[in-house]
């Protein structure tokens, strides 16, 4: 969702998002590209483009490798310019029988319940505030991932970019994703896009200038 003061001044849509069904499954991703880059918002795109076409094409890569695969592909389409693109990236894979995985480079929020328990993948921000670590910069040390099965009802994964993550209270976290799994479990697909466009464009908290991605795969039944 474009941040409001984005809208305003017509800066692109720096947020980018992909949600696609592979072989029984899904795949998800969310990116933000910096603000401070000429062109993130194209660097967004290509991220969750490629992430997609990495799910679909390499599904037994274990889930420390995605963010380096992800990386090196990335880096390879921008090559030398690629400073002008830089991006962080939030993504999600989980096949038909539950089993997933999903990892993290740069700012921004992943969550997960996997068999009733719940986890805030997240790595706690290393450095000043207002460095971001992007996708460019992701190796093992600052790339956050996990395994995860979703096996009980409630279980699932859910991704955000910083333009929520930031206005959240940690203490408050898994009732937020409980009310964005009851929300959807109650709604049409339709029904829960209009309800998060709703919610996204009347946040009230103090960074509502940013613009705002989330994407979620849940286990219903």
């Amino acid at each position: 969702m474009p941040g409001p003061a984005h809208l305003l001044d017509g800066t692109p849509n720096q947020d980018a998002f992909c949600v696609s069904g592979i072989k029984g499954g899904w795949c998800i991703a969310v990116a933000d590209g910096l603000g401070s880059r000429s062109l993130s918002h194209l660097g967004s795109r290509k991220a969750v483009q490629l992430f997609q076409q990495l799910a679909r094409s390499q599904a037994d890569i274990g889930h420390e490798g995605v963010g380096l695969v992800l990386r090196d592909s990335w880096l390879a389409h921008f090559s030398a310019s690629h400073k002008s693109y830089e991006t962080t990236c939030l993504w999600a894979r989980v096949n038909a029988d539950g089993y997933g995985l999903a990892g993290q480079a740069g700012d921004g929020l992943l969550l997960v319940r996997s068999g009733g328990e719940f986890s805030v993948v997240t790595s706690q921000r290393q450095g000043f505030g207002n460095q971001t670590l992007t996708l460019a910069q992701a190796d093992k040390q600052t790339t956050s991932s996990v395994e995860f099965q979703l096996s009980s009802p409630g279980d699932g994964v859910l991704l955000m970019t910083d333009g929520i993550s930031d206005d959240l209270i940690p203490e408050h976290l898994e009732s937020f994703f409980e009310a964005i799994y009851r929300r959807q479990v109650r709604s049409s697909k339709r029904q829960m896009r209009q309800w998060l466009a709703r919610e996204l464009n009347g946040w009230s908290t103090p960074r509502h200038g940013d613009d705002k991605t989330m994407a979620g795969i849940f286990r219903r039944d």
